[in-house]
């Protein structure tokens, strides 16, 4: 199955490449770029560019391309849809066969940065540092997060993710325990899951749930480490120390009988967000994607009111404050004609726009406001102290740099940091074994990559 993905993905590829030649060729025998015939373009000409999403719900999306528009009479913007309601991985097949295909895409979006990273390293997007200059843009003092490759800028947050924890307050409250702050550490968490995991059978409610993602097989590669994967661009960091306290703690809270079994949540399949809803565990490690849905009673029906605290820390010497803050991205495809109003477009997605869709990596944006319009009507199922301390502390930092960028991170995350992490909890191999092995596999992943 591997080899017929990568037999499609390079198909592909070698499409594009050609493509991209053939356009370089008609450039110039024409004796000019793409972007010196928008230059030459007369001021009242309209360009329309195409905006390859996958909001199943284009409500928002539509204001954006409003607001845009009123702002930027010559450009027109038009929403596609790729697959609503569909995977990322759908989704992402879907927009390379369009842009391999010779499809007009102008402005994409893309689910995580180790996908945006990997299409920028297959020359699929612009390079963005050209405009940033010319605009006096600093990314680093604008975003609190960026996708780049090769000391390039690729892509820019539509979307920000702050990873935090949930936590059932009616179940605290009846447990005696404090909504938790920022320093509390994962053995504290611990603490809080046995002593709420109460019940027997089918009246079980656990002290919190564990999915199945990358994110869950060690919290601390995600929340306080430069990359999750490596060290340098070179060196796997799957022989870090984290791993023996994760794993093994994971392992302890399975036998105190605090979480379901990773057997379990693998063969049932189950749902992260119906697990804590419906009180089938107290506590559930998420990220402020599902600010929404504490509040969405018709979907996720509940009484209780929900709290929120950090992502704990590894020990009390780790970094307080730091957490995974992820996005959702957009770029530019390399093969757009119509690169500037692109960026024009892209720059306000990002930036403004990208308040009217959820909490922004913009740092001019005002975050406690789009809180407010998010539980608006609903504030009854919200600690909101404890949800904006958990967001907007001036303590809050993210973990994540940039500057180590490599092509292959899907690949390390699935094939070695999950796997590896079911080979331990399953197969019951000891912590050194599977920590050999996740090395093994992700220095023969580089070394197929160089």
């Amino acid at each position: 199955m591997k080899k017929r993905f990568r037999l499609l993905f390079f198909t592909m590829l070698a499409l594009i490449l050609v493509l991209s030649a053939c356009s370089g060729s008609e450039e110039s025998s024409n004796g000019s770029s793409s972007k010196d015939s928008e230059s030459d373009a007369k001021e009242d000409e309209v360009v329309e560019i195409k905006y390859f999403n996958w909001d199943s719900d284009q409500s928002k999306i539509e204001q954006i391309i409003a607001n845009f528009e009123k702002d930027n009479p010559n450009i027109k913007v038009k929403s596609e849809v790729l697959i609503p309601g569909g995977s990322a991985v759908d989704n992402m097949m879907r927009m390379d066969v369009l842009m391999s295909a010779g499809e007009q895409v102008d402005v994409v979006s893309i689910p995580n940065v180790d996908q945006a990273v990997l299409r920028a390293a297959n020359g699929m997007f612009e390079p963005l540092d050209e405009y940033f200059e010319k605009d006096g843009i600093k990314i680093k003092e604008d975003y609190k997060i960026s996708a780049s490759y090769d000391g390039k800028v690729y892509s820019l947050p539509h979307l920000t993710n702050y990873w935090y924890v949930l936590l059932n307050k009616d179940h605290l409250d009846a447990a005696g325990l404090p909504v938790p702050d920022f320093g509390w550490t994962w053995d504290d968490f611990k603490e809080y899951a046995i002593k709420l995991a109460k019940g027997e059978g089918k009246d079980k409610t656990y002290g919190a749930y564990f999915h199945t993602w990358g994110e869950y097989a060690n919290p601390m590669l995600f929340s306080e480490k430069s990359h999750p994967y490596m060290i340098d661009e070179a060196t796997p960091i799957f022989d870090d120390k984290s791993f023996d306290y994760w794993f093994q703690l994971r392992r302890d809270l399975e036998e105190a009988g605090a979480v379901k079994s990773f057997s379990d949540v693998i063969g049932a399949e189950l749902n992260y967000r119906t697990e804590f809803f419906n009180e089938e565990a107290s506590m559930l490690m998420t990220a402020s994607w599902t600010v929404a849905d504490v509040g969405n009673v018709e979907k996720y029906p509940h009484e209780f009111k929900t709290a929120f605290a950090p992502v704990p820390r590894m020990s009390e010497n780790s970094p307080l404050g730091s957490t995974n803050i992820a996005g959702e991205f957009s770029a530019i495809a390399k093969n757009s004609k119509n690169k500037e109003a692109s960026y024009k477009f892209l720059r306000y997605l990002t930036a403004e726009g990208s308040q009217i869709r959820g909490l922004s990596s913009w740092n001019e944006a005002d975050g406690e406001q789009t809180i407010k319009d998010l539980v608006a009507g609903q504030e009854d199922y919200y600690d909101l102290d404890s949800l904006n301390n958990t967001l907007f502390s001036e303590e809050v930092k993210g973990a994540y740099d940039s500057d180590i960028a490599i092509s292959y991170g899907n690949e390390l995350k699935k094939d070695v940091l999950e796997a590896g992490f079911t080979k331990f909890m399953l197969d019951g191999i000891s912590v050194d074994d599977a920590k050999k092995w996740m090395v093994e596999e992700a220095n023969k992943i580089i070394e197929n990559n160089k």
